[in-house]
Parts: C-alpha cells; structure tokens; sequence
C-alpha cells in the first residue's frame, strides 16, 4: 500500500482476508457487508448509508489506512466508487472482497492492483486446532484434511467436534460446516433454494442448466456466487467447498447423492458418446472418473485442495533437474538409484521431451513425470520394464500417438494435490489424442490406483526390474474407438460394486458364506438370509454357486479373474491363497485385490434391488 494508493485484496470465503487487514496499523475499518444471518435480505442492499460513511471516511485530513470490507455485493460496490470517481485520495485505501473488483464494469480498466490471500500452511491450520483445544491428534488431522487450507472452515470444523461431531464421522462434521458456508453465502444469495442448488452443483462436479434442472435467472444467479466458477463443462463450486458441501450432503441423504451421481454419470456418458472433438472428450472423461465414487480414486485424483501449477515438457537445460528428480523417486519407493540413473541416462537421450515437469506458483520444480511415445526411437528403452509383456503390447509407430501409445515411467510428486494434478494431466493427454496408456510399475500405491481406475492388469514381469523387493506390474488401457464406452462401463460396474467400509462388511460375509457352503447350520447364522432373493440356507447356498459362476462368466477381465479366484479357493480342490497367485503369475498384493473385488461384486449383486 505504500505504492499503490488503492489496492484490492482479494481470497474465498473464510480465507482470512478481514483477519489480515485488520492487522494494518492505524487503519479505519469499515464493513460493508449486510449481516450472514440475514437468509431474506436482499443482496443489493448493504448497511444503511454505506455510501456516506465511504465518503466521510475518505475525506478525513489523515494519512492512515482506510479498509472497505465486504465489497462483495451490488450495493456496496456501488458504495465504494468515490475511492475510484472521486478527487486524489490523501489515504491509502484497501478494497477487501472475495472476488476481484475488476470483473465488475466500472472497474475492468481501472489498472487498481489485486493481491490474493493464498491458504495457510497444513501447520498453521493445525495450530489453529490446538489453539480451539483439540488435544486429540485425529481429531486435528481430520480438521487440517478437511479445512485444506481455509481457517474459517478450520474453525467451523473445531466446532463441530466441540459440539460432538466425531473424528470419526467427517460427514457430520461437514454438515455444521456446510450450514456456515451457506450461512456466509447467504448475503449473496438469500435464496432458499440455495440450500437445494449448492449441494447439486457439489456433487455432480460440473454442471450445464439440464444437469442442474436449473434454468435462466436460476442458472445465473447460482453463478454469480463467489464459490462458484465457470468451467468448459458448466458451473463448479471450487474447492474446498466444493469438498464439504458434497460430504454433507452424503451424510444427510446417502441415497439421494447416490442418485444424483449416477445419473450425472450417465448424463456424462451419454455427451462423450455424442462428441466428436477430442478436448471436450477429454474433459468429459476427467468429469466420469470424478463422478465414479470409487473412494480410493476419488481421495487421489480429486483431493479438496487444487493448489495452482503448471505442468511443461522438459527441455535439454532440464536433464539434471530430470536426475535429482528421478534420484529422489528411487529414494521414495525404495528403489536401486544405480537402475534408475541408468533408466533416466536412456529416457533423455531417447526422448527428454517425454519428461514432463511440474513447478508450483513460485516456479519451484516439485515434481515430475516420464510419458513417453512408443515408437522405433523409444521402444529399446521401455521394452526391459515389460519383459515378457513387451511382444505383445509394444507394438512401435513412427508417428506420435500412433498404435504404440503412450508410456508412462515414472510419475513422482511428494505433495499430494500436485501429485493429483499431475496424474489428472497424464489422462488427459492420453485421453486428447486419444491413444493407449501402457504404464509398468513397482508401487503397490500405483497398483491399486490402476486397478480401481480399471486398466487391464497383465500381471508381473520376470525380474524385480528395480531390485526393491517387488516385480513391476503391467498395465494397459485404449482410450481409441470402442473401448472408450467399454471402460466407461467397467468404471461404472466398479461404482456399483462399492468400495467403502460398508461394502467390505458385507463382502467379508460373503466370503465366510463361501467357507461354509457345506455347512447349513452355520449358513443359519449369515446375515446375508435378510437379502430378499436368499431367505433360506438353501437359497443362499445355490444364489452364491450361480454368482460365482457368473462372475467367471463375464466378459470384463478383472471380473472374470475374480470368479475364478473364488470358484477355485471356495468351490474346489483345497489350495492355498499362494498356489492360486502363483498359477495366476499375479503378485500378492494384487492377488488380494481381485479377491476383494470379486466379494465386493457379489455383495453390490446381493442386495441390488431386482432379481438378476
């Protein structure tokens, strides 16, 4: 402010914009925003004779600081023009809003500077849980998880669990911090329907007026909210909101939230069926994945905090960058350093502009990715991560994109909404051409990550490649032609089958119900005799033979791997969870995954309203 003799202030809701203007020495505040709990006041009003006050204000014979809060709302934008229409202010004046004053007309040219507040650290936010006498550790973490940054719904959240929320139970705690977001917004819209809108818009991503059933003025006036942003696909609540809106809404209406999601999800399905251009595809996909619920794939791909990045080709200045990086990775994952120096001495020689580089708002390198083509001047280089695979899925082109595809390396980031971001940038490459997505890794995280988002598992190299104690797997997806709608399918199918603690439950029965098939008087004792298809211990017995076989049956791998994992463990000769690995040349770890899967199937099937 001592350059500039008006500055605006800018940061969303709760970001700690009035705390840290407040903080100015000397200065006069004035609020200008209408009262939060105010649901039927009209948002063009602010406090009466706002508009006197900024004037008296601004011609007082002083040199110290005038703050103008809450610029947010028609009328007191309008409050605030003498600071831009009027003689050479002898203040210096900070505009304080949520949203920048330049989108407004009047102020578009008016060259005044923005500055935006940006989200505390993790550690502040967890002094701020220990300062509101959080003394439990979980409870602290879920309020940092849940808060991403925002202090204002940091101490909504230590509230709600001073209330008796429990750490536990984030839905709940969400809820009370759903009411004080809507509480706050309410000065922009009061309108009750907000209450029904928001928590819409939360859970279907992004959102055009058919997905929202939300016409016209409606439309706009949802809109103009300052969580709210406008995005290729429609409307979107911007994080973290976006995050604690929809987890409320989950917790208060499971069933509804499910339903709006699936349908979204078709809604989805159907515009990627209907589009011919490549990025809009593209985009459409991103908004499927997001719409799955697959808890797993949801908490990487699509955390609460979206911090800004950028994510570029590497170029030749890059390559020792390139190789801190790809020594920090082996340091990571526990890999040999000396195989994957060899491993990045190849890539940048071969292709250094396959490496893709991640650097934050302030230009920092943190983080990194390999995504190279296949084809002739690659293929020599990627073909030792396959092995035994690499006949059959490397088949090289000349062209960039052409039928050998994409590989994915390495993708490596520390900080987990950079890692997200990146992760989300290499589907979308793929997606945008679109081609193949051959990926060979020896990260359990990665492992599962590709299992949930449904890629065609082709089992473990020969060789522990990395020499850390674990073979990479290979995967494959085709995002070209008809596979697209296929995966989308199989991305669906693994939404219904359900991954969370309740489905797991359930499934566990199941698998105890395969042990005892034989044995009628403990079928007695299954809760699963309460599934209206399986009433007896007879029933039970011939549903659960006919659902495995059925699972073999199916023309999805994965599912079809499952079934035989179950028919030959419950059904047949006695073998050992290793024996059946071992046949299938599948490590451990996705050995389990597939039996988790299978049971979570049968589980969804069981109870699915309808007979099959």
């Amino acid at each position: 402010m001592a350059a500039h003799p008006v500055v605006n202030l800018t940061g969303p809701l709760g970001s700690g914009k009035s705390w840290l203007a407040g903080r100015i020495g000397a200065a006069t505040v004035l609020d200008l925003a209408p009262p939060d709990l105010a649901p039927l006041a009209s948002p063009d009003l602010a406090p009466s004779g706002a508009g006197d006050a900024v004037r008296a204000a601004l011609a007082d014979d002083t040199r110290d600081p005038l703050v103008l809060d809450g610029v947010d709302a028609p009328a007191a934008v309008a409050a605030v023009a003498p600071v831009r229409t009027g003689a050479r202010v002898r203040r210096p004046v900070l505009l304080v809003s949520r949203r920048p004053l330049l989108r407004h007309p009047e102020w578009t040219l008016s060259a005044i500077p923005t500055l935006t507040v940006r989200p505390w650290p993790d550690g502040h936010i967890d002094a701020l849980a220990a300062a509101a006498q959080l003394t439990d550790p979980g409870a602290r973490r879920l309020v940092v998880r849940l808060a991403a940054g925002n202090p204002l719904l940091a101490a909504a959240a230590c509230r709600a669990l001073h209330a008796g929320a429990a750490p536990d139970a984030p839905g709940a705690v969400a809820d009370r911090m759903a009411g004080e977001i809507v509480g706050r917004l309410a000065r922009e819209l009061p309108d009750r329907r907000l209450r029904r809108d928001l928590p819409l818009l939360a859970t279907v991503g992004a959102g055009d007026e058919t997905l929202l059933r939300a016409r016209g003025e409606r439309f706009d006036a949802l809109s103009a909210l300052s969580v709210v942003t406008r995005t290729p696909l429609g409307l979107a609540v911007t994080e973290p909101f976006r995050h604690i809106v929809e987890l409320a809404h989950q917790w208060r209406r499971p069933t509804t939230h499910r339903a709006t999601r699936t349908r979204a999800f078709g809604y989805r399905k159907k515009l990627i069926s209907a589009t011919t251009d490549v990025a809009q595809r593209a985009a459409l996909m991103e908004e499927s994945l997001f719409l799955t619920g697959v808890t797993g794939l949801r908490e990487t791909l699509f955390p609460a905090a979206r911090p800004s990045a950028t994510v570029d080709a590497a170029s030749p200045a890059d390559a020792d960058d390139i190789g801190r990086m790809m020594r920090r990775w082996a340091q990571h994952g526990g890999l040999d350093p000396r195989r994957t120096d060899a491993l990045a001495d190849r890539w940048v020689r071969a292709d250094i502009g396959g490496f893709r580089l991640v650097r934050d708002t302030n230009g920092q390198l943190a983080g990194f990715a390999g995504l190279f083509d296949v084809n002739a001047r690659t293929v020599t280089d990627i073909e030792p991560l396959f092995q035994q695979h690499a006949d059959r899925l490397l088949a090289p082109s000349a062209e960039p994109g052409g039928p050998g595809g994409l590989f994915l390396g390495v993708a490596f980031c520390p900080d987990a909404a950079l890692h997200a971001r990146l992760l989300r940038y290499i589907l979308r490459q793929t997606m945008s051409r679109p081609t193949r997505l051959l990926v060979s890794t020896p990260t359990p995280q990665y492992q599962s990550l590709l299992d949930e988002l449904r890629f065609e598992d082709h089992g473990a190299t020969v060789d522990d490649v990395y020499r850390c104690g674990r073979r990479p797997m290979v995967f494959s997806q085709d995002f070209r032609g008809e596979a697209l709608p296929a995966w989308l399918e199989r991305l669906g199918s693994a939404d219904a089958a359900g991954t969370g603690a309740e489905s797991r439950t359930i499934g566990a029965e199941v698998a105890h119900a395969l042990a005892h098939l034989g044995d009628h008087r403990e079928l007695a004792k299954s809760p699963l005799l309460s599934a209206p298809r399986t009433p007896t211990t007879a029933a039970l017995s011939r549903w659960l033979r006919d659902a495995v076989q059925e699972l073999c049956d199916s023309a999805d791998p994965g599912e079809a791997e499952a079934g035989w994992i179950l028919r030959r463990y419950h059904l047949g000769p006695p073998r050992t969870h290793q024996q059946l690995a071992t046949q299938l040349h599948l490590s451990r770890a996705t050995y389990f995954r597939r039996l988790q899967h299978g049971l979570n199937v049968l589980a969804a099937r069981l109870f699915a309203e309808g007979e099959r």
